[in-house]
């Protein structure tokens, strides 16, 4: 199912995927819609959002207002709940916001996704059953009416590589600065691929050494848009989201800061193989200082690395990488989710582990697709591991899982006509 144009059919499928994406999170919506009682991170980040507001102070604390600014969290998700509260006016009315505007934003990332996959891949079906798998896949319904950056880190990630499609595609400056500042407002909301940020030029500049021989003359070669014009646009975009929020920090902390302070405590609690004496060793002087956790986490991942390096090696690969997709996230958020949201989870994870090999292995695109998936999930075993870590990654997986089906699909197809042409012979 390939074309240029969208196919009336086409659209009349993304038309019903994106109401029973939609009817799914009112749904949920619905059976959350009085529930107020938050804890944790949404309790603290509708705290946060609070003494933003009334106090004028920028700073993330557990349970109680800090008081005192701080960069331990990035500040795009606390300044949208500020936004929404300042509007409204109402600590409780906020959260009824916030949540119909998390339905409204997931199910534009069905879409996105949907847009993405097609634009990518060149392939219908394996777009539409992409967007389909995003509207039923549990955590991305669920996680609607939690106050946490899942719901904008996702939809701002597809937005990200939608635009990167076009801009690298065309070589257009705006288009690349737009991109750039697509990617500062993931960074705002999420900052941990801020070191992925470079993969795409490296993964074009490959893929052209692999593709210069096929070219026919040199004028073809000097055709293809600038990768250091693309490189500084992006950059520039970048540049223009995070800068406020590096004066802010220079300004206020007296420090410059690349993103957020927070990332100690989850470094060091990932230091911990199989959670084995988990946290029981860390000195109370150091609880409350990110920079002290971090050194210390450091200094027991070496330290963990020369007593029992095959102990560590399986932690830090096989082992997060099991807890983080054990389960789906939110699974037990709503009486009697838990199974149906299991039997998702796994009838999604497996063919799509197995789809990504598959389809990674047809072309180059494809290829960097699911390495920049790998990459992430990377990244993400640097810390403690969490089913919540897996709700980025699990949108490389939904395309895999979508690539096989369409890969069975052609398979059957092509058996068919076989069997059609041996009988007329």
């Amino acid at each position: 199912m390939e074309s240029k144009k969208l196919s009336k059919k086409t659209l009349l499928f993304l038309i019903l995927i994106m109401m029973l994406a939609l009817g799914l999170r009112i749904r949920v919506f619905s059976k959350q819609m009085h529930n107020m009682n938050l804890s944790y991170d949404p309790r603290n980040y509708w705290i946060m959002s609070h003494q933003i507001v009334d106090d004028g102070i920028y700073g993330y604390a557990y349970d109680n207002p800090s008081g005192e600014p701080n960069a331990r969290v990035m500040p795009g998700y606390p300044l949208f709940l500020a936004a929404v509260y300042k509007i409204l006016g109402d600590k409780y009315l906020q959260i009824t916001a916030v949540r119909l505007l998390q339905v409204i934003i997931s199910t534009l990332s069905v879409l996105l996704g949907f847009l993405f996959v097609r634009k990518a891949f060149k392939n219908d079906l394996a777009a539409l059953l992409t967007a389909f798998f995003m509207a039923i896949y549990p955590t991305y319904v669920l996680s609607t009416v939690m106050l946490l950056t899942e719901t904008l880190a996702l939809f701002t990630m597809l937005l990200y590589f939608y635009l990167a499609l076009f801009a690298f595609e065309s070589g257009n400056k705006v288009l690349n600065f737009i991109t750039g500042i697509a990617f500062g407002i993931h960074l705002m909301i999420r900052p941990a691929l801020l070191p992925l940020f470079i993969f795409p030029f490296i993964f074009i500049l490959i893929s052209r050494a692999i593709d210069r021989s096929k070219l026919k003359s040199q004028s073809e070669v000097k055709a293809q848009p600038k990768l250091s014009v693309m490189f500084l646009f992006q950059l520039m975009g970048l540049v223009l989201v995070m800068l406020p929020w590096w004066i802010r920090n220079i300004v206020t902390l007296g420090s410059f800061i690349l993103t957020a302070e927070g990332s100690g405590n989850p470094f060091l609690a990932g230091t911990y193989p199989y959670f084995q004496n988990y946290m029981q060793d860390v000195p109370d002087e150091i609880r409350g200082s990110n920079d002290l956790q971090m050194s210390y986490g450091i200094k027991r991942l070496i330290d963990g690395l020369k007593t029992d390096f095959w102990l560590y090696f399986k932690w830090y690969t096989v082992g997060k990488t099991a807890y983080i997709f054990h389960e789906p996230y939110l699974c037990r958020l709503l009486a009697n989710s838990e199974t149906p949201s299991k039997i998702i989870h796994f009838s999604i994870l497996i063919p799509g582990v197995l789809g990504s090999i598959i389809h990674a292995a047809k072309s180059i695109k494809s290829f960097w697709f699911y390495l920049y998936g790998l990459a992430i999930l990377g990244l993400q075993l640097m810390f403690v591991p969490d089913p919540r870590f897996a709700y980025l990654i699990l949108f490389f997986i939904i395309v895999g899982a979508a690539n096989l089906i369409c890969y069975i699909k052609d398979l059957i197809e092509k058996s068919r006509g076989k069997i059609h042409g041996t009988s007329l012979g």
